[in-house]
């Protein structure tokens, strides 16, 4: 092992932009791990012919190393692992099973003192070939973003001593109750005191069940006149959301945000925030903001949800594709606003403990290190691939 001094960490990202959850907390390590003292480089997918995409600039202008790669291109890989070596990383962490792979083919000669692999999700392996990789003891450890996608992938065989959990963190700077802008959004969407917003944030996927919070929005319009509902996020379920928030006829009282930078303050303008995810998710990210800026919040009973969200303690839980129960979650939420702050400000104070970068970089480093000893012990020594469990 190096000692104990800074590392030097190189992060290989599938993401070709960085306004995707993944990529976001994949960048925000980086930067913490940046102002820690550790040497960081930041390796993403890049469409070909193209330079990083332009929504990276804000991480570059905050002084992270961004290089472009376009993976699986032979030359590419040739060129990553002159970079490698060139770099002489303690540690490379790869964030998704593209990277994944692709990092496990190109240092197949030159394997890295740490090979680290980010989890974050409870979905099965999209490919055999992802799931041969989660199970190859080069792969030294797998930081799972949630107990529940720890344990999913023990149900697929991945040995569990191999696999850390290492929660996700918030931008602490932009998810701050005393920061955020709760009356500018509120005034840009036309809202009265007496008005209470209603919010779901997340990408139109069907993961994320945004029809299901329509049809959600559309029974809260109809018993509750003060209630406006509005849902924060772009994707391939625009059009069908659109379209069954006007056959509910709530039209003027479902809004549609679109892809919102402000997104701290659209939640800040929220007075219930519901997460609808039907599961395949690790920790949604929308939770952990949510819960960051104290927002009384009512979710899903599904993956790591309940990691953050405690039931009647940081906020409510429904069963997943349940509009009646979400109906009667909110209710209570907005019938009992005092008990909801105190929700909220539990939430916060969970998610700070347990979810702040600095806890997070802390715990990420003690996994580097700790792979690093057995390295250096030769504990770490791995069997060929074939000795691997079956995949």
């Amino acid at each position: 092992m190096r000692g104990m001094g800074p590392l030097t960490v190189v992060h290989v990202l599938t993401h070709e932009n960085a306004t995707r959850g993944g990529a976001i907390q994949a960048l925000l390590l980086a930067q913490a791990q940046k102002a820690a003292g550790h040497a960081v480089e930041v390796v993403c997918n890049a469409a070909p012919g193209l330079p990083l995409d332009p929504t990276f600039e804000r991480w570059t202008d905050g002084g992270l190393s961004l290089r472009p790669c376009v993976m699986f291109r032979g030359k590419e890989i040739l060129k990553f692992r002159r970079f490698l070596a060139e770099v002489g990383p303690d540690v490379v962490h790869v964030h998704r099973d593209t990277a994944l792979v692709f990092t496990y083919l190109a240092t197949l000669l030159a394997a890295p003192p740490a090979f680290i692999s980010q989890r974050g999700t409870t979905h099965p392996f999209r490919t055999r070939t992802a799931a041969f990789v989660h199970h190859s003891p080069r792969v030294h450890r797998i930081i799972a973003v949630a107990q529940a996608v720890k344990d999913t992938l023990a149900g697929f065989g991945v040995d569990p001593r191999r696999v850390e959990v290492v929660y996700g963190s918030f931008d602490v700077d932009r998810f701050d109750p005393a920061t955020a802008r709760r009356d500018r959004v509120r005034r840009e969407l036309g809202l009265t005191d007496e008005q209470r917003l209603v919010l779901q944030v997340g990408e139109l996927h069907p993961k994320k069940a945004p029809v299901t919070f329509v049809e959600t929005a559309a029974k809260l319009a109809a018993r509750r006149p003060e209630v406006v509902c509005a849902l924060a996020g772009k994707g391939k379920l625009w059009d069908t959301c659109r379209a069954r928030i006007a056959e509910s006829g709530s039209g003027g009282r479902i809004l549609m945000l679109g892809f919102r930078s402000d997104i701290a303050d659209v939640f800040a303008a929220a007075d219930v925030v519901v997460n609808s995810s039907t599961g395949h998710e690790g920790l949604t990210g929308a939770v952990r903001e949510a819960l960051a800026l104290a927002k009384p919040l009512a979710a899903t009973w599904v993956d790591g949800n309940p990691e953050a969200v405690r039931h009647e303690e940081t906020g409510l839980l429904v069963p997943p594709r349940d509009p009646d129960a979400m109906v009667a979650a909110v209710c209570r939420l907005l019938d009992h606003p005092d008990w909801a702050r105190t929700l909220g400000l539990a939430g916060r104070e969970l998610i700070v403990r347990h979810m702040h970068p600095a806890v997070r970089v802390r715990r990420t480093e003690e996994v580097y290190r700790q792979v690093l000893a057995e390295r250096s012990a030769g504990a770490g020594s791995a069997p060929p691939d074939h000795a691997c469990a079956s995949a």
